[in-house]
């Protein structure tokens, strides 16, 4: 059997694929006409519109307030943990000072405990002892007192209260 082109089926399909190509460009249009834009009537705001736009300002300051506060909490804790590092990098050898000597009285007084023979030489070793610990302690407080008061931490910041959303205002029921 021979393919006839002209069969009806491939009649049917190239009249339909003319007719499509043949409409897209006639219908175009190539200026579109100038149509007449509807006025923008602004409607006016009603109480709940109000209350929101009121709610919004009183979020977007809150905002700011709480961005702003963080950033000046944040310098200050940063501030703090530098003066609290020298603080502490300043009352170190202090501290090391006072042990060494704490260390000291401690051998001393059991040196003089393991050789002393009576119980007045052992009461006069621990005498010792505790007026050489209260001298020490002593000169560390003083130390630790002309280095001047110890940095305190800043505060955190207080915010405030979040702002509240307006009450969606509810519908009125309907009457049947």
């Amino acid at each position: 059997m021979k393919k006839n082109l002209t069969n009806s089926r491939n009649v049917a399909l190239l009249v339909a694929a003319g007719l499509l190509a043949g409409t897209g460009t006639a219908v175009a249009d190539v200026t579109p006409s100038p149509t007449a834009s509807p006025s923008a009537t602004a409607k006016p705001l009603n109480e709940y519109q109000k209350a929101k736009a009121a709610y919004s300002e009183a979020v977007q300051a809150y905002i700011a307030n709480r961005k702003s506060s963080h950033a000046q909490y944040k310098a200050a804790m940063e501030s703090f943990s530098t003066a609290r590092k020298a603080y502490n990098d300043a009352r170190k050898p202090i501290l090391e000072t006072f042990k060494s000597e704490l260390a000291a009285a401690k051998s001393a007084r059991e040196a003089a405990i393991t050789a002393a023979t009576t119980e007045e030489a052992k009461l006069a070793a621990n005498t010792a002892h505790k007026a050489a610990v209260a001298v020490a302690t002593a000169k560390r407080d003083a130390a630790i007192t002309a280095l001047g008061a110890a940095p305190v931490a800043p505060a955190k910041p207080v915010l405030g209260t979040k702002p509240t959303p307006p009450a969606k205002p509810t519908k009125a029921a309907k009457a049947s």
